[in-house]
């Protein structure tokens, strides 16, 4: 019996020992790998784990923002169709809102930008920007919005807290109707 006993604990080490072994082949397989193929100079020798977690910072996405609208503007002018007015909008960007972005959720960021169109008039358009990191950035060109109009609003943002988004409320603009004329009946008592 006591033979039995030293015989399992000696195979509970070998055991131990062994998975660590593995352990560590496997770690090493895995920075190797991971390694990019070739560099020009040592510090490019990044894994690429360590690229993926790269920190994402609003800066990053205002510039992201930029970049886009200069990269899909024609001749200066940014394009947009306006479902209200049912018109192609001519507009020159002016700048991003930077004190307006934020983080809506994972891998999303709302950005705010200022046109001037070439009516006259100012325009703001909300954007989201959706990506991971810097290098996976796109926005989503549906999201696009006309939010105001020469600092009039057309909707206003709620969060819902129950889907766990923020959803545009539209205002509602009161029309002047002009005043009923009254009718007299003739008649009455």
């Amino acid at each position: 019996m006591c033979l039995y006993k030293i015989l399992r604990k000696g195979l509970a080490a070998v055991a131990a020992v062994f998975m660590m072994y593995v352990g560590i082949l496997v770690i090493t397989l895995e920075t190797n790998i991971s390694c990019t193929a070739s560099a020009d100079h040592p510090e490019q020798m990044v894994r690429l784990k360590e690229k993926e977690k790269s920190i994402v910072t609003l800066e990053d996405v205002a510039k992201f923002a930029e970049e886009y609208i200069q990269k899909n503007s024609k001749e200066g002018l940014f394009l947009y169709y306006d479902k209200h007015t049912k018109k192609e909008l001519e507009l020159i960007f002016d700048k991003i809102h930077r004190e307006k972005l934020s983080q809506t959720k994972k891998n999303e960021y709302f950005v705010c930008a200022d046109f001037k169109g070439k009516d006259g008039k100012t325009y703001d358009l909300d954007f989201f920007v959706q990506g991971k990191s810097r290098n996976y950035f796109t926005i989503d060109k549906k999201g696009i919005s006309l939010h105001k109009v020469n600092g009039k609003e057309n909707y206003t943002w709620n969060y819902n807290e129950k889907k766990d988004v923020w959803e545009k409320k539209a205002i509602i603009i009161e029309r002047e109707y002009p005043e009923p004329t009254k009718r007299e009946h003739p008649g009455y008592p």
